[in-house]
């Protein structure tokens, strides 16, 4: 019994704070259309209880992992000017991937699904994994993580604007047409005024 209570002891005391009901979330920033052999690089944001930076020494590595069928690829970001900001850099074959968020001390966080060339779908995270941001001053300045918009998935395809159709061809000829004939008109008008 006492090798049983040793046993647990070390099990509890070696566990990381972390993994002893601690968790994060990730959340990307606005992610541009991702393209098959291209190098993309995505923000993200590592936040512990979904609401605030990493209180911890050292959160690890962090970065995105993609999954289609038995492929895996983990790419580690850098860590950016802000508390909990990151940016990874990554390249993918054509295909469908499940993505996850790597999160250092912290469980991969299921991000949603990417399909190349496309966008990312996020799901948006579990309202109970969102815990209130802590009282006191923020930890960000101009540029903070998506936690004043909840009903806004953390990401967000940037979608370029739809460019106006040219007009048709036939519209264009209307109007050359209509411009040659009031020219003629204006001209056969103002002719007896040009002889005076």
């Amino acid at each position: 019994m006492r090798i049983l209570a040793l046993v647990c002891a070390f099990l509890l005391i070696s566990t990381p704070s972390a993994h002893a009901g601690g968790w994060a979330v990730t959340y990307l920033d606005p992610v541009p259309s991702i393209e098959p052999s291209v190098t993309h690089t995505v923000g993200y944001w590592v936040l512990q209880h979904g609401s605030h930076p990493y209180f911890g020494d050292d959160l690890g590595k962090t970065g995105l992992r993609f999954r289609s069928g038995t492929d895996e690829r983990v790419f580690t970001g850098v860590p950016l000017g802000q508390p909990g900001h990151y940016a990874v850099t990554f390249t993918l074959p054509k295909g469908s991937y499940e993505v996850f968020g790597v999160q250092g001390v912290f469980q991969d966080h299921s991000l949603g699904t990417l399909t190349v060339p496309g966008t990312f779908l996020v799901e948006p995270p579990n309202p109970d994994m969102i815990a209130p941001e802590p009282s006191g001053e923020s930890p960000w300045q101009e540029i903070a993580p998506p936690l004043k918009k909840p009903a806004v998935a953390p990401a967000a395809a940037v979608v370029p604007e739809k460019q106006p159709e040219p007009a048709p061809v036939w519209l264009v000829g209307l109007v050359v047409v209509g411009a040659a004939g009031l020219f003629l008109v204006l001209r056969k008008r103002l002719r007896p005024f040009a002889r005076r």
